[in-house]
């Protein structure tokens, strides 16, 4: 008789650890996505830096990596956040705020490689797609700023002397956004500026893969409007990318705010980075004016912060969302939200969603349900009266190899 209680008593517990077991799981299964809203090592956008990455001693600020970034889920709490510099040997806690901003810094020694990795965990305990972090980080003390300066002091001399022909010899004939819409766009930047006056510091310097340089940097800019007679002065944020050449490095990619070509933002910037700044923009009617940021076309401001979130596996989509100033409930019907994707950072391009304006979008394509690759996605906001556009926002990738 004892040996038959035990054995029920045996068997309930066993049934207790099974249905506990089962309903963690299905826990662990819910729809809840933990991502990163954005990433950014030393100021450059982590998505877009590659594999692996050189950092240049002479441009880290008091010699450290700062990684800094936005946790965010869907439906829970973000509980903690750690970075791994060992390829998950061992794992460090980032400093983080209530508002899911977070940062993690360190020193790091120079012809030392460090495999790094974020993992951002909710309340319950489910983390991120910890893989999709990885990054190969390494410090080299080449004098690689100087070269890099000396392009952008070509650059900004022929802007500001309105040369065309001596801009775009400093421009790479792959230009992500197409080198004769840029050539385009500057030539209508100098009917439309006077006296401009153009000054940058560069901030931080990044070599990612396919030996790209990303460069951040802070510029300050004066302009005389041709139609008005008003002169405007901005400052701000921005990034470049230069393709490391036979002749030297020339320009790859821009991001908004820009401060070449932005009489035709939409069509030049590859993204755009978020400032707190107001920034000269260009009208489609070619008045100048000062607005926000995060980079406007007739008045429609870029999606900023857009990040990509598998919601299961195999399910052949992928969900995008992104921050907006405009508000959802009295946009809705008057904008569109449209989604293009590629097999390349840069392109080429095709649509791949399009929908009524809100700041999520799931998108279902043949790219998704055939292509076992990294794929990349980028948005733009759409005014259904007239047709304007907003620039683009950032571009993010989505790893559909698995």
């Amino acid at each position: 008789m004892n040996t038959l209680k035990l054995l029920a008593i045996t068997c309930i517990c066993l049934a207790f650890t099974t249905v506990a077991e089962a309903k963690w799981w299905i826990f662990g299964q819910s729809e809840n996505e933990i991502s990163t809203r954005y990433l950014y090592l030393n100021g450059v956008s982590y998505d877009e830096l590659g594999d692996k990455i050189t950092v240049y001693r002479e441009t880290l600020p008091e010699g450290r990596l700062v990684l800094r970034g936005k946790a965010g889920t869907t439906s829970s709490q973000v509980g903690v956040v750690q970075v791994s510099r060992d390829g998950k040997a061992t794992w460090q806690e980032a400093a983080r705020s209530d508002d899911g901003t977070f940062e993690y810094g360190f020193k790091p020694e120079i012809g030392k490689s460090y495999l790094m990795y974020v993992k951002i965990m909710d309340t319950t305990g489910k983390s991120n797609d910890v893989e999709a972090t990885r990054k190969e980080v390494s410090v080299s003390d080449q004098n690689i700023s100087a070269v890099i300066k000396k392009a952008m002091d070509a650059l900004v001399s022929a802007y500001r002397g309105e040369d065309p022909s001596g801009f775009m010899l400093q421009v790479s004939p792959d230009f992500a956004a197409d080198a004769a819409i840029l050539d385009r766009a500057i030539r209508r930047d100098f009917s439309l500026f006077d006296n401009i006056d153009l000054r940058y510091t560069i901030n931080n310097l990044s070599a990612g893969s396919g030996g790209n340089v990303f460069v951040a940097l802070s510029f300050s800019r004066g302009v005389t409007s041709t139609k008005s007679g008003k002169t405007l002065r901005d400052k701000g944020t921005t990034e470049f990318v230069f393709s490391m050449e036979n002749e030297g490095p020339k320009l790859f990619s821009m991001k908004n705010p820009l401060i070449f070509g932005l009489s035709d933002a939409e069509n030049v910037a590859t993204g755009t980075v978020p400032n707190s700044e107001q920034n000269i923009t260009v009208a489609s009617d070619g008045t100048v004016t000062i607005g926000p940021s995060t980079g406007i076309v007739g008045g429609i401001p870029a999606p900023i912060n857009l990040v990509a979130t598998n919601p299961a596996p195999n399910h052949h989509m992928v969900d995008l969302e992104f921050s907006t100033p405009m508000d959802p409930a009295t946009s809705t019907g008057l904008y569109e939200v449209v989604v293009e994707e590629s097999l390349g950072m840069n392109g080429p391009w095709q649509e791949a969603e399009r929908k009524d304006f809100d700041t999520f979008v799931r998108v279902e394509s043949n790219y998704i349900a055939q292509q076992s690759a990294i794929l990349y996605f980028r948005a733009k906001i759409v005014r259904n009266a007239g047709g304007e556009s907003s620039p683009y926002s950032n571009t993010v990738s989505f790893d559909n190899r698995y």
